[in-house]
């Protein structure tokens, strides 16, 4: 079975829901702006991926993935 998400957008979605910006969420994971920047606009991701930044969200894995089909 294959389920397909848009990464990139639940990640804009979740941002702005949240109000956090790439800079407070590349900070809070260790990482580049650009990194962050360059998510934004991937269509999927693996899920070691969407898990870690559900967690720095602090967002639940099965609502951020619900973001991108509303």
């Amino acid at each position: 079975m294959t389920c397909r998400f848009d990464f990139g957008k639940s990640l804009r979605l979740a941002q702005v829901k949240l109000g956090v910006s790439s800079s407070e969420l590349a900070s809070d994971m260790g990482i580049t702006k650009q990194q962050v920047s360059q998510w934004r606009y991937r269509e999927d991701a693996k899920l070691s991926l969407v898990v870690k930044v559900c967690k720095h969200l602090k967002m639940d894995v099965y609502d951020f993935l619900r973001l991108a089909s509303e």
